[in-house]
């Protein structure tokens, strides 16, 4: 039985957490306020709608513990400051998921501190806040994780990963395939203020076909070498398969959060100029999308 440390308590970090316990497991969620610190009931509910109940165990981020894994599920902008307090007691050969959205803040956790076991993560799970400690489990997704760097062999508590479903592969490939279906979906479902389902409507068919195009210009100049019409396929399978779901960069837009843009479109803009590539497309949505934020 292993223990994981949850560093953000949204809807995927109370999902990760109920599916450990269900599993055997035991999931701490760890708070940066010491007045949230405390035990507390969370509901969730399943896919299939079952309802259950469970009691977590909250900790301050400035208590020294040691559990088996630490999961971060803060969105991609949050992660970096989140896990400042953290690092300072967690022993280096504990295992570090992060499960942001987007590319960029993982790479540069793993360089900054090389001597930590830094993994990488993704799911397409569904999840949605019903109440402040309440979720319900809209779709069951794929689940991947696999290492950022060499640091320390494979731990044994990943093995608590393998049992709620995730697979160990190279993520690289993996991350950049969710990258290219969050860089369409998510900032297009803020411009339209539509649901998932309607960006694969034929009406929108040139605009995503154009910035599927030049991703797949990025993602080859990166390594990463995909079939024709790959990332348009991606997209449209996640569109379809959550078609009645609302994006997180809407719900971000939505409830004046801070969207997460700079490291799912930004990304690959920075990349393509440092491979002299040009993305109009990409570049007009992410201009568009800052100013429904700005407004």
């Amino acid at each position: 039985m292993a223990t994981a440390a949850i560093l953000g308590a949204g809807a995927i970090g109370q999902l990760l957490a109920n599916l450990l316990i269900q599993a055997g497991h035991n999931a701490v969620v760890i708070n940066h306020r010491i007045d949230q610190a405390e035990d507390r009931q969370h509901q969730f509910e399943s896919v299939d709608g079952g309802i259950s109940r469970i009691t977590l165990e909250h900790r301050p981020n400035t208590q020294a513990w040691q559990p088996d894994l630490l999961l971060v599920t803060t969105k991609a902008y949050q992660g970096e400051q989140a896990l400042r307090p953290v690092l300072e007691w967690l022993k280096p050969s504990t295992p570090i998921v992060l499960l942001h959205n987007g590319m960029g803040p993982q790479q540069r956790l793993a360089n900054a501190h090389p001597h930590h076991s830094w993994w990488a993560g993704m799911l397409t799970d569904g999840a949605l806040v019903t109440e402040p400690d309440g979720i319900r489990h809209t779709g069951k997704g794929i689940r991947f994780t696999g290492p950022l760097n060499d640091a320390h062999a494979k731990s044994r508590a990943i093995d608590a990963l393998s049992a709620i479903g995730f697979e160990s592969v190279d993520i690289l490939p993996k991350l950049w395939q969710k990258l290219a279906v969050n860089a369409v979906i998510n900032p297009l479902t803020v411009v339209l203020d539509c649901q998932n389902g309607n960006i694969a409507e034929m009406i929108h068919r040139p605009q995503v076909q154009a910035l599927c195009e030049e991703l797949t210009l990025v993602a080859e100049a990166e390594g990463q070498h995909w079939p024709q019409n790959q990332a348009l396929d991606w997209v449209l399978t996640v569109a379809n398969a959550t078609a009645s779901n609302s994006s997180s960069m809407r719900q971000d837009w939505r409830s004046g959060r801070q969207s997460e843009l700079a490291a799912i479109n930004g990304y690959l803009l920075e990349c393509a100029e440092k491979h002299g590539l040009s993305l109009p497309t990409h570049q007009a949505l992410v201009e568009a999308v800052a100013n429904q934020f700005n407004r």
